[in-house]
Order: C-alpha cells, then sequence, then structure tokens
C-alpha cells in the first residue's frame, strides 16, 4: 500500500520543506544571546574602558562615555554623506596634532567616535567600527582588539594625548 503524502496548507506553517517547525532555542527566548553583536560590542568597548579607567581614574572622572549605533548626519559637512574621502575636511589626512580637528565639537575619527570637550562626552559608533574592514585575521579576537582600539584612540582625542604617551610600558611586552 502506497502511502499517501499529505501537503499542509499554504499559510498553516506546520511543516518547512518537509521539516519540523523552527523550534525556540534551547535556552528559551528569555536569556540575551552573548554574541549578539549588540552585547559583543558593548562587552568589548567595556572591557577596554576598564583598563583605561584604572589607570587613569582622575583624568576620566566625569567623562560620559556612551554608545550609538551611527553618526547622525555629514560629519564635516562636506557633503560626501560622511564617508570621509580623502583629502576631505573630516578625515584629516595631514598634521595630526591635539588640535587637528577644527572644532572641539569634531574628531579626528568622526566615524567610529566623536568627542565633546565641552560637554565631557565620547560616543562610540558601533555599526562603522563592527563594519570596519582592513583586519588581517577576520575573527572575534581581532574585532574586539579593534574595538578596544578605537576605544583607545577616543580616549587620547579626548585627553590631547598621543597614544604611545597615555600608558607608557604597559604595551612593551609585545
Amino acid at each position: 500500500m502506497a502511502r499517501q503524502l499529505r501537503r499542509p496548507q499554504p499559510g498553516s506553517g506546520a511543516r518547512r520543506h518537509g521539516r519540523r517547525p523552527i523550534r525556540s532555542s534551547i535556552t528559551g527566548p528569555s536569556l540575551v544571546n552573548p554574541d549578539a553583536r549588540v552585547a559583543r560590542f558593548e562587552i568589548d568597548a567595556r572591557a577596554a574602558l576598564e583598563v583605561l579607567q584604572q589607570h587613569l581614574g582622575d583624568e576620566l572622572s566625569g567623562v560620559n562615555i556612551g554608545f550609538a549605533t551611527v553618526p547622525l548626519g555629514s560629519p564635516s559637512g562636506s557633503g560626501d554623506g560622511g564617508r570621509g574621502r580623502p583629502g576631505s575636511p573630516d578625515r584629516g589626512s595631514a598634521g595630526h596634532g591635539s588640535d587637528a580637528a577644527g572644532s572641539p565639537d569634531e574628531s579626528q575619527q568622526p566615524l567610529f567616535y566623536s568627542v565633546d570637550r565641552s560637554a565631557r562626552t565620547i560616543t562610540l559608533y558601533r555599526m562603522p567600527i563592527q563594519r570596519a574592514g582592513g583586519l588581517h585575521q577576520d575573527d572575534a579576537e581581532h574585532r574586539a582588539l579593534f574595538v578596544g582600539h578605537c576605544v583607545y584612540r577616543a580616549v587620547c582625542e579626548y585627553l590631547g594625548r598621543e597614544p604611545w604617551d597615555l600608558l607608557p610600558g604597559y604595551f612593551d611586552h609585545y
């Protein structure tokens, strides 16, 4: 006797390509996935901030460090949509000093972070940092190191110090 296949009615969702319906994860929907993009970014950024705050606690006291998804609008009003074309003012390809940015509200890396000394804030932009290319190894460790690098550069810019002067001797074992 031939077995008769029963086809599900359209829209019933009972079967998907002959398989059972998709099930939820073992932990259920109540637990947050620790490897989600937003959670992973915040974990990596906060870890880098903890290291800096341990060494520079007094200099960073009262500074609000926050996260945003993307920067709003063109950082320099150059009309390039904030893409930072070479030679445009928002890239600052020449002469980075402590006052390389035109005003105190402009950052040297406006797509990755913004620094506002008058408001005592540093804002890191998650999506551009996570989507940045150029890593020689695209794995979780190198992505975490790049997030830490962006945090470090933002704090250096806020304090008006060069990266190698901020934590002397900290990276000597590398």
